[in-house]
């Protein structure tokens, strides 16, 4: 029986003792019924609830994941039920690197452990640079370690295997390594670029595929990641990719299918990047298809320089 006067504090004391059972046994259904309620209640309940969450969400990997699929499956799960009920938000470093996991799991067994454990350290690794570049004093940012090749073979193998969105995400989380930042390197933009080179300069399979491989080379264009700082100078595999689409717009490879896939939100960079390469080519084309006379040929270079 509840003590006479304290009904609802000891209600509420058995359902979060129902609720802790309940993550104890991996019973998350029933467990995420529990929070609405002991959310709403306040005090020193709802604090413990928040704080057993967020322990969740940072280490999962003690509990019963497995009906759910991984830790940390689970760890977005309860991720979710705090961000919805509590209004709260975990660090977004915590989040982030939540996110890069799933990713990295999205893999699956196509990728060697080794790789994954190297795609892991280089996110660790972006993860530090920033902390040390966010003012914590006595800390200064480096070079950081190479990227490791089997990083560059894995983008390479994704792409081979139809899947840019996947290789876009990698990137987007390992783009600011502090080995390209500080060094200059775009060794994961340059892999996009030398798989469109590629086949862009072989021009795809036989003409009855070459709409669909025309779609898939704009759909890697398009996600293809990109510094702004390598356009104003030192792109020359960027200079060369811009050339070779310039020169393939002939066939499948429309121009103006290409221009869309350059074009990107808030962004212009790198279509203006390839309209002065085609005004660059179109140019020298016109030069030297005009007549022998001097005064012709003073004529053009005045008008397309």
């Amino acid at each position: 029986m509840h003590p006479y006067g304290c009904e609802a504090e000891t209600s509420l004391q058995e359902l979060f003792d129902f609720f802790t059972r309940c993550l104890q046994n991996g019973e998350w259904e029933l467990a995420g019924a529990c929070v609405p309620q002991l959310c709403d209640a306040g005090g020193e309940v709802s604090q413990r609830l928040r704080d057993i969450i967020k322990a969740i969400i940072t280490y999962p990997y003690l509990l019963e994941w497995e009906s759910v699929g991984s830790p940390h499956k689970l760890a977005w799960l309860w991720l979710q039920v705090l961000e919805k009920w509590t209004k709260e938000e975990v660090s977004v470093s915590v989040r982030r690197e939540l996110e890069f996991l799933l990713l990295l799991e999205e893999l699956g067994d196509e990728v060697p452990e080794t790789t994954l454990k190297e795609l892991h350290q280089a996110f660790l690794t972006t993860q530090s640079e920033e902390r040390k570049g966010s003012g914590v004093p006595g800390v200064s940012s480096g070079t950081g370690d190479a990227l490791s090749p089997g990083i560059e073979t894995c983008l390479e193998a994704l792409l081979d295997q139809k899947r840019p969105r996947v290789a876009q995400a990698l990137v987007s989380f390992l783009d600011d390594h502090p080995r390209s930042v500080n060094t200059g390197d775009h060794i994961l933009q340059d892999t996009f670029i030398r798989y469109l080179m590629e086949r862009v300069e072989h021009l795809g399979p036989g003409p009855e595929e070459m709409e669909g491989w025309a779609e898939e080379m704009c759909v890697v264009l398009a996600l293809m990641p990109l510094r702004s700082e390598r356009c104003g100078g030192g792109g020359g595999q960027l200079e060369a990719l811009c050339e070779a689409l310039w020169r393939a717009r002939e066939g499948p490879m429309r121009e103006e299918r290409v221009l869309s896939s350059l074009l990107r939100p808030h962004c212009h960079i790198l279509l203006s990047h390839y309209c002065s390469t085609a005004l660059r080519l179109h140019r020298d084309r016109l030069l030297r298809e005009t007549p022998s006379t001097q005064g012709e040929r003073d004529f053009y270079f005045l008008h397309f320089t």
